[in-house]
């Protein structure tokens, strides 16, 4: 466990990072199970104390032999629980958190280790899992179904928005808190769940068996608003293109020739898988550059082109960020741009422009490590500084504002081109770009709405804001 976690973060991370480094960082986290422990390098070895005591004493390895560092660690582990109680007391999950923790608390805020129970978690957001397309609220004799999910198996079966589940499997729900209730609706994939629901205008309860299938949670959500087709994205898994390009396909059938443009909405939006943000800019992207990774590990290169054709069909899109559009919504928001498929209203984007990979552990827990840097189109760096809108709204109160002041003496021109230009290392830079249009959050009025819908029913003026930020042809 300790010998892949090592070699993986040596290997992988963004920056290099000496073996020995992170081995005696991850050593020195186990303060946080036991405060009188302390590591001491010196004369060719490594020490661990326990209340000033030396507990264990080890000759320091070669610095980045990743198998013999990860065999100090697991003999002091053992030295130091015979020497600790609390040490002896905490369990295998408990130590791994804790020396993982501290050996990669040198690194970015993003690289971190879950353990199983919270890996397990992030697996079902991303992937799926194993339910009956349900969401649920605690109530006081169990839960209350909040929303049923069309063509899944309560729906099929006849569960009700209202009903309330009692019990699943037998087992009385009253009194368990959510995740645990949770935990019993979900399992394998093709096994029945017995649930038994009490509904209003019936007097007794009454049970029903469901197969479960996979459900990948829903992170688009589709509003026809007048002549305007409104889509909120509230992150990316597996089905994020899919789910967009149906909900599309949906606005084209209702409204039909009338449909005037698409708002793509990414306002919170902190991101997910990266191939996903790339199939979804590639649903509108006839040809070019999506994103480009980079990274110190040769498989961090990679380059992502579009591929296929436009499913809006030319339609004008308005795609909404502020300061908590992070990483993957980034990745979308900046290619639909640089490309000139959309106008970007709204504020400055978070600037989580870094890539993780995943990692599965032996215990079935996670290492995430950041291995590479995401580029825009026109080859600037997300990270840091994020993408900025060609219509700022960081200081407006009503739409004419924005679109009188973005459009005037190419201001959004030259302040965009100033962020394409920007240097990351340049901390003087950065702070004159950040300055441009900084995220204000704000109650009441929805002023980003508001430009987007006027942009998109002005022709004339949807297409001016597009040639203030699209790259020139044949970028």
């Amino acid at each position: 466990m300790f010998a892949l976690v090592l070699e993986n973060v040596h290997d992988i991370y963004i920056d290099e990072h000496p073996i020995d480094d992170l081995a005696i960082a991850g050593l020195r986290g186990l303060q946080k199970v036991e405060p009188s422990a302390s590591i001491e390098r010196a004369e060719g070895q490594i020490r661990l104390l326990i209340n000033g005591t030396v507990v264990s004493a080890i000759p320091a390895p070669e610095r980045n032999d990743g198998e013999a560092w990860a065999a100090v660690i697991e003999k002091m582990i053992a030295d130091g629980r015979r020497a600790s109680t609390k040490l002896n007391a905490a369990d295998n999950e408990k130590i791994y958190k804790t020396m993982i923790d501290g050996l990669l608390a040198g690194l970015d805020r993003y690289s971190r280790y879950s353990g199983m129970v919270a890996a397990r978690r992030q697996r079902q957001n991303r992937d799926g899992f194993g339910g009956i397309g349900v969401s649920i609220k605690i109530h006081d004799d169990g839960v209350r179904v909040d929303r049923v999910t069309p063509e899944r198996p309560a729906s099929r079966g006849g569960v009700k928005i209202g009903d309330i589940i009692v019990a699943v499997g037998g087992a009385p729900l009253k009194g368990l808190k959510l995740r645990k209730t949770v935990a019993l609706l979900r399992g394998p994939i093709g096994k029945q769940v017995t649930v038994t629901l009490r509904r209003e205008g019936r007097p007794e309860p009454f049970e029903l068996s469901l197969l479960r299938v996979k459900i990948v949670p829903v992170t688009v959500y589709y509003q026809r608003r007048d002549r305007i087709a409104y889509l909120r994205v509230t992150g990316f898994n597996q089905g994020t293109a899919l789910e967009l390009r149906k909900s599309v396909d949906r606005a084209r059938r209702e409204i039909g020739a009338g449909l005037k443009g698409l708002v793509i909405d990414l306002r919170g939006n902190p991101g997910g898988l990266l191939d996903q943000a790339v199939d979804t800019a590639d649903l509108f992207i006839v040809k070019g550059r999506i994103s480009t990774t980079r990274g110190r590990h040769p498989d961090s290169f990679q380059l992502f082109d579009a591929t296929k054709g436009d499913i809006g069909a030319g339609v004008p899109i308005a795609v909404l960020v502020n300061g908590a559009s992070a990483s993957a919504s980034e990745v979308l928001a900046a290619a639909l741009q640089d490309r000139g498929r959309a106008v970007l209203v709204g504020s400055g984007s978070f600037g989580k422009g870094t890539v993780q990979t995943v990692l599965r552990m032996p215990n079935d827990g996670e290492l995430i490590l950041t291995w590479a840097r995401l580029l825009a189109p026109s080859g600037y760096i997300l990270n840091k500084l994020g993408v900025l809108p060609t219509l700022c709204t960081s200081n407006a109160d009503d739409a004419e504002h924005v679109l009188a002041d973005s459009l005037k003496d190419g201001v959004a021109d030259r302040q965009i081109a100033m962020r394409r230009a920007a240097d990351n290392g340049d901390e003087e830079f950065r702070e004159t770009v950040r300055t441009f249009c900084p995220w204000r959050p704000r109650d009441g009025r929805d002023v980003d709405i508001e430009v987007a819908k006027r942009l998109l029913e002005t022709p004339k003026l949807y297409q001016r804001a597009l040639q203030l930020s699209a790259l020139s042809a044949g970028s």
